[in-house]
């Protein structure tokens, strides 16, 4: 199975209503609680997560229980300095990706993780780092498994 590494919105909209992405992001997830996918994630995407959740939805102890869901389902890797270094150099180097954007990818490349799901396109410009959008995830990360 290929090594990859989730954005904090594919469990945003496997959690949300009514978008075009809820659906391939809910099979994602389910996926990875049925042993059968197993992406990395950087500890901010929890912290994403959380955030977005208590935000958006206004119940803090759901939101909290969503994003300890959510770190089950990864193999979570902390934020060093390292990372902090090449996230802000991606950062300054396109505008297109923000900070936190910018930290995911940084976890990824730095961990000699190629690929990342997401639907942001400015993962795109990231050299080294291929985006699969969640709509094609599920085939492209099963393929051959």
């Amino acid at each position: 199975m290929r090594r990859f590494l989730y954005d904090t919105a594919v469990f945003v909209y496997a959690l949300g209503t009514g978008h075009r992405y809820r659906a391939p992001c809910r099979r994602l997830v389910r996926l990875a609680g049925d042993g059968l996918l197993v992406g990395d994630a950087s500890v901010e995407l929890v912290q994403e997560l959380a955030h977005v959740r208590s935000r958006r939805g206004g119940d803090r102890r759901q939101a909290m229980a969503d994003a300890h869901a959510a770190a089950d389902l990864c193999r979570l890797h902390a934020v060093e300095v390292a990372d902090v270094r090449l996230a802000l150099s991606l950062v300054a180097a396109d505008d297109r990706l923000d900070v936190r954007d910018g930290i995911h990818a940084a976890t990824a490349l730095n961990r000699g993780i190629d690929t990342i799901v997401s639907p942001d396109r400015a993962f795109d410009a990231v050299v080294g780092l291929e985006r699969i959008d969640p709509a094609d995830a599920e085939s492209v990360l099963l393929a051959g498994s």
